[in-house]
């Protein structure tokens, strides 16, 4: 085995582990390989720790540095597990938080699963025919062909009409829309069609009279997005 194939596949496994552990990994020092002692998060630390701390604890914008906003969270989880409320990432504080992010992965995974099922359940609606009043299967309004796809993509049950289905779920601005979000367009009547966000801009929907359940472009200004699967951090 030459040195730089050896080298080469030392990396990938190690980014391998790193990819699969992270929380597990970045708890030990890097002072040295054999240094395994834990070294406590203060404010004003800074790196990947910190960042992942904020992910786990929700802090927004995650900067990676410990500011004010950082300690506040980590004292009200420390306060919420009973421990000792010093606003300091010790070992225990640590491992709770490990144990918090093995959760919300598995949270996040799931979501994902759902996303995939929306966005293959919907493109298998592809060339249904539009008809008024229609949920499926095989022809659908606007509404109707979002409601038939959460609830059989999520299990989520949801009225027959745009402007309920609009008000289901949160507001979300478009740099944080993923395929699989709502898209609602509206007038000066108010909310007249429903859709799904199929990235870059897009959405598949069924469009009106004399139509197929397709994919178009976002034609107009005047439109909002809605995520109805929860969040992910």
């Amino acid at each position: 085995m030459s040195r730089v194939f050896a080298r080469r596949r030392l990396l990938a496994v190690g980014l391998s582990i790193a990819l699969a552990t992270p929380m597990t990994l970045m708890a030990t020092s890097t002072a040295g390989a054999a240094d395994t002692s834990f070294r406590e998060l203060n404010f004003r630390d800074s790196g990947p720790r910190v960042k992942l701390t904020q992910r786990v604890l929700d802090v927004d914008p995650r900067t990676g540095v410990y500011n004010t906003k950082t300690k506040r969270a980590v004292r009200k989880f420390q306060d919420h597990r009973g421990f000792a409320v010093t606003g300091v990432v010790n070992e225990r504080t640590w491992k709770a938080l490990e144990s918090r992010w093995d959760t919300i992965h598995e949270r996040r995974q799931r979501i994902d699963r759902k996303y995939r099922a929306v966005m293959r359940i919907a493109r298998n609606q592809k060339g249904d025919p539009y008809v008024y009043g229609a949920a499926g299967p095989g022809a659908f309004d606007c509404s109707g062909l979002t409601m038939y796809v959460y609830r059989q993509a999520a299990g989520i049950s949801m009225d027959h009409s745009a402007t309920a289905q609009s008000r289901r779920g949160d507001r979300i601005p478009r740099k944080a829309a993923r395929p699989g979000d709502l898209v609602f367009m509206y007038d000066g009547g108010g909310i007249y069609h429903a859709s799904i966000y199929a990235g870059k801009g897009q959405i598949l929907h069924a469009s009106r009279p004399g139509t197929n359940v397709k994919v178009d472009p976002i034609w107009t200004s005047r439109h909002f997005f809605v995520r109805i699967l929860p969040k992910k951090r």
